[in-house]
């Protein structure tokens, strides 16, 4: 092989793993090869599932085993629950030189097991999380990538049209990242869907779609953000009890307010670290300000 050219391997064959094979394929990476041992797509292969991924321009072997021995860059692509069994059978097979990148949607925790068990073997491991949807930016989509292969991954695949940011050398550093924004993003879903149903049922539909959009139509969601945090410790309290408020009206309207409920009790948690008359007449100029003074509370060195 070139020092550039590589021989890759899926293992799994999602939605995910078919988009990257089109892209890298389409990018010119010569051979790609794929493994899957699901539920729907196992060993031996269906000739409609072959001839996808022929499509997709790659080719099906049918064991792990002869996916890594012709592979030196190997993806791991399966479901979250599935991922750490999957990535320690795939460093039982690996050896010096090979590249396994986890590209799954697993917890830090997850990925630092799988890292351990590779690097173990001698071969690097890449923490690689994908942030945002294959359907939306394709194989271009952005890989958050750390551990200690990030680099020489971004090196290889970046000819090929992967679009690698590495951002550490430690396996969980980009999958904590992925986490802490699926956090936000999935909460922002479950807030929209709880407020919208509410305005649903009583009859204000498009006026409140209106006014939770347009706000925030109207800034960018850096600055929304900054200022969430820099107004929290100041107004964390009243904000309760606003939402305090909110809730009964939820119930009568026939909506559990789950994701209001938790919206009290994450602004009393606010307001019970203490801090506003620390800021009320010098406030905060940077979020850090907060953020360093919530920790502080939280680890117990604050003299507060």
């Amino acid at each position: 092989m070139s020092e550039i050219q590589a021989a890759v391997g899926f293992v799994g064959y999602g939605e995910a793993a078919s988009c990257f094979t089109k892209g890298l394929s389409a990018n010119g990476l010569e051979r790609i090869l794929v493994y899957c041992n699901g539920s729907r797509n196992c060993p031996p292969y269906t000739q409609p599932f072959k001839n996808r991924v022929a499509r997709d321009g790659a080719e099906t072997v049918g064991s792990l085993e002869d996916l890594v021995a012709n592979c030196d860059i190997v993806f791991s692509a399966v479901l979250v629950g599935n991922a750490v069994q999957v990535g320690e059978a795939i460093a039982a097979c690996v050896g010096a030189g090979t590249l396994v990148v986890d590209i799954n949607a697993s917890p830090p925790s997850a990925k630092r097991a799988v890292g351990t068990a590779v690097t173990a073997r001698g071969a690097s491991f890449v923490d690689a999380n994908l942030m945002g949807a294959v359907s939306i930016y394709g194989h271009s989509v952005q890989l958050l990538s750390s551990g200690d292969g990030s680099v020489e991954f971004a090196r290889r695949m970046g000819p090929f049209g992967l679009n690698v940011e590495v951002i550490g050398n430690e396996p969980g550093t980009s999958a904590m990242v992925k986490m802490l924004r699926s956090v936000v993003t999935k909460g922002m879903e479950a807030l929209i869907v709880e407020a919208m149903t509410t305005a649903h049922l009583a009859g204000v539909t498009e006026e409140a779609f209106r006014g939770i959009c347009e706000s925030m139509d109207a800034t960018t969601y850096s600055s929304f953000a900054d200022m969430c945090i820099k107004t929290d410790v100041l107004h964390a309290g009243r904000r309760a009890v606003e939402m305090d408020a909110a809730l009964a009206e939820l119930r009568e309207l026939g909506v559990e307010p789950i994701m209001t409920t938790a919206t009290v009790e994450r602004l009393r948690t606010s307001e019970r670290l203490g801090l506003r008359d620390r800021f009320v007449d010098a406030p905060p100029k940077t979020y850090r300000e907060v953020l360093d003074a919530y920790a502080a509370v939280i680890r117990g060195s604050d003299p507060v």
